[in-house]
């Protein structure tokens, strides 16, 4: 942990990071050279959006690239509406719904390499494949970061020949993602419930007492 912090921190200094990203729950730190695409092409798009259930609200939020042309470098961030805790029984199931994403959703035959979960203060599930697109092997990262409520997906993909050149840039950012508290209050516990029902039972029995004694005081007091 305090090792890949400070690898972060060595990354950061060195310029290998860019300008903080803040959008829609989240916040990261994309590698130094990407910027944000124009949105008008990926509007209503859910490319990325890999999700455990097939009906979980999700939509693409942001789109980076590093340059121009089939030899530029893309990061897109997606936002899934459901939780997603990053366990190591969700690697298995997240792998196949990488795979069923890219097949069904996209036509790419995506061919897996490794699949793994990695700790920190945001825990991710990494999926690493390449596909042939175009006439050229890329590489393509997805990972799933750990969020209740929502929680977002990351899709990287650069030329194969690029990709361990790149890797230490791409693995330092999502180490610094992080979702934004939110400022609705969620449900109350069912436990606080009880608290609060016990309490208020409590003092309305307190109340009633105390009502009843001052009305037998009073009684007393006016009898012959």
């Amino acid at each position: 942990m305090h090792v890949t912090s400070l690898a972060v921190g060595l990354l950061a200094l060195s310029g290998a990071l860019g300008t903080e990203l803040r959008r829609d729950g989240y916040q990261f730190r994309p590698p130094e050279g990407f910027h944000m695409v124009r949105w008008e092409q990926y509007a209503d798009s859910r490319v990325g959006a890999v999700a455990l259930e097939p009906d979980a609200p999700r939509m693409l939020s942001a789109a980076l690239t590093d340059g121009e042309g089939p030899d530029a470098a893309t990061m897109l961030v997606s936002v899934v509406g459901r939780g997603f805790s990053a366990s190591p029984s969700d690697r298995d199931d997240f792998a196949s719904a990488v795979m069923q994403h890219y097949q069904r959703e996209l036509g790419l035959q995506l061919t897996p390499e490794r699949v793994e979960r990695l700790g920190g203060t945001t825990p991710r599930v990494e999926f690493l494949g390449t596909l042939r697109e175009a006439g050229q092997v890329r590489t393509v990262l997805v990972a799933g970061l750990a969020s209740e409520g929502e929680h977002a997906v990351v899709t990287v993909s650069a030329p194969a020949v690029r990709w361990q050149a790149l890797a230490p840039q791409v693995r330092a950012s999502l180490e610094t993602f992080r979702h934004e508290p939110s400022n609705v209050a969620g449900p109350v516990p069912r436990r606080v419930l009880g608290a609060l029902a016990g309490a208020l039972a409590g003092a309305l029995a307190v109340s009633y007492t105390a009502w009843r004694r001052r009305r037998l005081r009073h009684a007393a007091g006016q009898a012959p």
